[in-house]
């Protein structure tokens, strides 16, 4: 789950020709009283004092508040705005501060949107481009609509000559990026809101992706009362867990001959394919039917004459024992997150880890957040290999030692460390009892893509929150929905559009239940062709007649 760990800002580059749409402020927007609002620039230099956030923190102070300009094009145009910049200061003076962002609309539609983050975080995500949306980045923007939109860095920013995840040495960053910075920063946004017009937000909304979409299911958890409704994508919902997983995989390819390159990266995938693909009913690029491939894929029939490395056309017993190795769970003997046991091991056979299509244009991006990465696995590693990420969180984080060798570290023991390994996944939030989100009457969007790393620590949460709250009381609440073919960022199989705030929206103010009726837009396989989002565990089977492009000509089957 590479892009969780990722600093790197993903710019979108798609921007559809629509009309500027602002329904969702329509006739309903509200325009602030000007005898109980603050003007933009009157926000200049505001402070928050620390008892206005319900943590502890050396309160907030805004360092810049600009009229901004409309801006955007298509339907992710955007009128103008207030931008305010600001500070939330900690309690340890050794402590980075909170860098924070609040986008404030002159036709506000009385309503917040909380932007989440990614990777280890330490910028603040664009609230003017989509380029932290992932799954939405051609829909109207959260500001386009007329949402007060907010977010921050997590509590730290990149120190030249130090490595990204040095800042975990600190105890309080460490809490910040582990949670309680998204507390923090709403607090003090939904403050300058309040002080801007006169009144706080009547509805707030969480969206987020990756790292961002483990801080959905954080808010949800721990501050259920701020929120109407989370969507959470593809949720790294642990760090430990996620830098486990990683790390497993990447130790079972950085034995020698395991690692595969592009080609035989190709040869995997067009195999897995053949066998795979006609299992919903059509040959078009995408397994939908993923359960049933994983039972019927046998991976031997890859294998080379006597499992000997004969070349790119076939898979050597070494490759092969590394595959299974990575697909198969990792027992530990130490507890993690929500009482894991285990790591859950990657679906490593039914994703593309950027040699699957050749010509895919974001190829190098796919291999970048594949569990190959563009060089077999070495410590210390460099950042195209696949265990950086991983071991920049169990080195600095958790270890605490720069020589601290991962590649060569027991995970079934933890090598000494099994007790802080365990105190770092408790600073996460693994609550799987959300009766605080469900009586607020809170509603949750649950998402992943079938053929990337999440897509089993996602299913396995909801199973858990199922097993604590009993599965009647989670489907009046929760849709958790597994889109096939998405991967971690882009696919060169099936890369969904869908208007998640839309769906959240009307879910919450409309009673609209999105169920299976949601469709998403393919960005990338087959650029236009639609297929129905079906709630887990179900999956889009085609009947057998009509456009294979189009939703319609699909149900949502279970077997």
């Amino acid at each position: 789950m590479s892009s969780f760990f990722r600093r790197k800002r993903w710019s979108t580059t798609f921007h559809a020709a629509l009309t500027l749409m602002l329904t969702a402020v329509g006739a309903g927007a509200y325009e602030a009283e000007a005898s109980a609002a603050e003007s933009c620039s009157g926000l200049n230099g505001m402070t928050i004092a620390a008892g206005a956030v319900a943590l502890p923190t050396g309160g907030a102070t805004v360092s810049s508040a600009v009229a901004a300009n409309a801006g955007g094009t298509g339907n992710q145009a955007y009128g103008a705005h207030c931008l305010v910049s600001g500070d939330i200061k900690p309690v340890d003076p050794a402590a980075p501060t909170i860098k924070f962002q609040v986008a404030l609309p002159e036709e506000w539609n009385g309503k917040a949107v909380m932007l989440g983050g990614a990777g280890l975080n330490g910028f603040v995500p664009p609230l003017t481009n989509a380029s932290n949306l992932w799954g939405a980045q051609k829909m109207p923007l959260p500001l386009s609509r007329g949402y007060a939109v907010f977010s921050s860095d997590s509590g730290h920013q990149p120190e030249e000559g130090k490595p990204p995840a040095a800042f975990g040495a600190n105890h309080e960053a460490l809490k910040n990026y582990a949670g309680d910075a998204l507390k923090k920063t709403r607090d003090v946004a939904v403050s300058l809101i309040t002080s801007r017009y006169g009144r706080g937000p009547g509805k707030s909304y969480f969206l987020g992706y990756s790292k961002g979409g483990g801080e959905a299911l954080a808010v949800a958890q721990r501050w259920p009362a701020d929120w109407d409704g989370v969507v959470a994508g593809a949720a790294g919902w642990n760090v430990t867990g996620v830098a486990l997983n990683m790390l497993h995989a990447a130790q079972a390819v950085a034995v020698p001959g395991a690692w595969l390159n592009e080609a035989e990266r190709h040869t995997l995938y067009t195999g897995v394919m053949k066998a795979c693909d006609p299992l919903d009913g059509v040959r078009d690029g995408v397994i939908s039917n993923v359960r049933s491939c994983e039972v019927r894929f046998d991976p031997a029939v890859l294998r080379c004459p006597k499992g000997r490395d004969k070349g790119d056309t076939c898979l050597s017993d070494v490759q092969l024992t590394a595959l299974k190795r990575m697909n198969e769970p990792k027992p530990l003997s130490y507890v993690i997150g929500t009482g894991e046991t285990s790591v859950l091991g990657y679906p490593v056979y039914i994703a593309d880890h950027g040699g699957g299509v050749p010509d895919f244009p974001q190829k190098a991006l796919l291999t970048q957040v594949g569990v190959y990465g563009s060089a077999a696995p070495a410590f210390p590693p460099a950042p195209h290999m696949p265990v950086s990420l991983a071991d920049g969180v169990i080195r600095h984080m958790i270890v605490g030692d720069p020589n601290f060798n991962t590649l060569t570290m027991d995970m079934t023991s933890g090598s000494g460390m099994a007790s802080r390994i365990a105190a770092h996944s408790a600073l996460f939030s693994n609550v799987t009892d959300l009766s605080g989100f469900l009586n607020r009457k809170g509603k949750l969007l649950l998402w992943t893509g079938s053929a990337e790393p999440a897509a089993r620590t996602t299913e396995h949460y909801y199973a858990r929150i199922q097993a604590t709250m009993g599965p009647s009381r989670v489907d009046s609440f929760v849709r958790y929905y597994e889109i096939p073919g998405a991967q971690h960022g882009p696919s060169s199989s099936f890369q969904p559009e869908w208007d998640q705030l839309a769906a959240i929206e009307n879910w919450v103010e409309k009673g609209i239940d999105p169920a299976n009726d949601l469709v998403a837009t393919d960005a990338s396989g087959v650029p236009g062709r639609t297929r129905p989002l079906c709630m887990f565990p179900g999956w889009p089977r085609y009947e057998g007649s009509g456009d294979v492009n189009s939703a319609a000509s699909f149900t949502c089957a279970t077997r």
